[in-house]
This record gives structure tokens, C-alpha cells and sequence, in this order.
């Protein structure tokens, strides 16, 4: 079976680059840095019903996005979510959080309305962030 991945995310967000066997996409909402982990496998909904070393791959990916988000934003703190109520293919969040940003302490997740960056904006954001992670992986 061949990796498609779903509308909803495709439509939400912006391709960065790959990782091993993930997707590094940024969510189209500039409020927040956010960018969402996709592990290219079919049908894969949950982290826990993938063997063993793919989790590890995954996990790895995780730690190297998280990594290169911190070292290009210096958030207070990165929440890292798999949430999947709306759409169950397997995805990961990854979002930088301010102390001063608009919804924190709170979770982002049906907040407030998602702000689309500018064509420029767009642009910065994903080089920096491919920049962070060709240094590191």
C-alpha cells in the first residue's frame, strides 16, 4: 500500500523537507511556530501499533524537529501532541509556546482563528527551520 497523505493536513500546511520516513510540514496559522511531524506509512494511525524500531525512527525525527525548533526560536516551552479526533492518520505536533503568546497557558487547539502568513513570512519561516534542521540531521 502506498503513503498518501490526508487532504486536511495537505491543505493546512506547508512541506519544509523530509526526514527519515517523515514529512516536516509547517501548519499554515503564524500565530504560533508549528510544525506538524507526518511518518510516511500507510495507514498508520497510532504511534503505539508501529514496531518497534519505526517508533524509534519516528522518535528520532521528533527529537531532531524539536531540537531545531528550539535552537531557532528559544520557546519556553515546545508542546508535542498526536492528536488524531479529526484527522486519524498518524501526525505529530510540534509547536513553540511564549509565555506571551496569544492563547498561552492554554492548548492552541480551537482557539482563537488561525492567521495565514504572507507569502514572505511563509517563506522565512520554512528556511529558517530547514536551515535548523540540515545542521542537525
Amino acid at each position: 500500500m502506498k503513503f498518501s497523505l490526508d487532504k486536511r493536513l495537505e491543505a493546512d500546511s506547508t512541506l519544509v523537507t523530509h526526514l527519515e520516513l517523515c514529512q516536516v510540514r509547517l501548519s499554515n496559522d503564524a500565530r504560533y511556530p508549528w510544525c506538524i511531524l507526518i511518518p510516511e506509512l500507510p495507514d498508520a494511525c497510532e504511534l503505539h501499533e508501529l514496531d518497534w524500531e519505526t517508533q524509534l525512527v519516528v522518535l528520532r525525527a521528533s527529537n531532531i524537529l524539536s531540537e531545531a525548533l528550539q535552537r531557532v526560536y528559544k520557546p519556553h516551552k515546545i508542546n508535542i501532541a498526536c492528536l488524531g479526533n479529526i484527522v486519524k492518520q498518524l501526525h505529530i505536533h510540534h509547536v513553540a509556546r511564549f509565555e506571551y503568546d496569544e492563547t498561552w497557558p492554554k492548548p492552541i487547539w480551537g482557539a482563537g482563528e488561525a492567521k495565514a502568513y504572507t507569502e514572505s513570512a511563509l517563506n522565512t519561516e520554512i528556511n529558517k527551520i530547514k536551515q535548523a534542521l540540515t545542521e542537525r540531521y
